[in-house]
């Protein structure tokens, strides 16, 4: 997908290791365009997640005034028909994760993060689930979205499963991962920005132990999270995202940086891509270090 400036809704997806900061991304920029006055949509807490402010099943929750039901990634044309006002006010912003908490991505949180007893899921049993997940999610929602103007931000997307599954035990190859259908599709409407969390696995997992929310994931552990910690900042990985058209951008979260200077930073990277100042590549809050 390509961005136009007034034409076509900005993609921009956040990744780090667990822990790292990409929900405090995500969040940061959901907050400024609440401020803003723009029609925001949240599918984090439309869906049956765990997410603090969850809107309850039932009557008063969007998907199940559309479908009687929340387990459901909707189509964008069924969700702009529901949130367009008598006015004419349209969803100006969208915001999802991956995995979903729908479908496929339900059964990916409740089955293959956190491993149902007797049950071995390998590698390329979650590179698949998280590859379905993501097509339907892109498919149905994200790229009708962009392509109608909406701006969407996501937790992240196909780069999560590159460094994941391919650092799991009994591994799948990079060029195995992308060459899977649905993340083919995804590569072919790639984000336009990826801002890049930049921290130590030592200091994402002490965060882990502070905060209220404990996923109790089976990635979510100092061995792991050291295995994939340097992929996010190689050069490969920068090379496969922007040979897919996407900018790659940096963001330092390690301490001593606070929330408030990734609050800062996320809101600046999104202000200078919209007007073109923003360069692939560039650092921000690394003079923290």
């Amino acid at each position: 997908m390509v961005y136009v400036a007034g034409k076509s809704g900005l993609y921009l997806v956040a990744e780090s290791i667990d822990c790292g900061g990409k929900g405090s991304i995500i969040s940061a920029i959901k907050d400024s365009e609440v401020r803003a006055g723009r029609l925001v949509v949240d599918l984090r807490l439309l869906w049956p997640s765990d997410e603090p402010g969850k809107v309850p099943s039932g009557p008063g929750n969007a998907l199940w005034e559309c479908y009687e039901n929340d387990d459901v990634i909707p189509d964008y044309s069924k969700l702009k028909d529901h949130f367009t006002d008598a006015d004419g006010r349209k969803i100006g912003s969208i915001f999802v994760c991956e995995p979903t908490w729908a479908h496929v991505g339900l059964a990916i949180r409740r089955k293959i993060i956190h491993e149902v007893a007797g049950k071995n899921y390998t590698a390329k049993d979650t590179a698949q689930a998280y590859a379905d997940d993501r097509e339907e999610l892109i498919r149905k929602l994200i790229k009708p979205a962009i392509d109608d103007g909406v701006d969407v931000y996501c937790e992240r997307n196909f780069c999560s499963s590159v460094v994941y599954q391919s650092s799991m035990d009994n591994p799948v190859s990079v060029e195995d991962i992308m060459r899977l259908p649905g993340n083919a599709f995804a590569a072919r409407n790639a984000p336009h920005l990826y801002v890049i969390c930049d921290l130590s696995a030592e200091t994402a997992m002490k965060r882990k132990l502070e905060r209220q929310k404990q996923d109790n994931c089976k990635f979510e552990v100092p061995e792991f999270q050291r295995r994939i910690e340097g992929k996010y900042r190689s050069s490969w990985l920068h090379a496969l995202l922007t040979y897919h058209g996407s900018m790659v951008v940096y963001v330092n979260t390690d301490s001593p940086t606070t929330l408030d200077d990734t609050v800062r930073a996320s809101l600046e990277i999104v202000k200078r891509f919209k007007s073109g100042s923003l360069r692939d590549k560039e650092k921000f809050n690394f003079r923290k270090r």
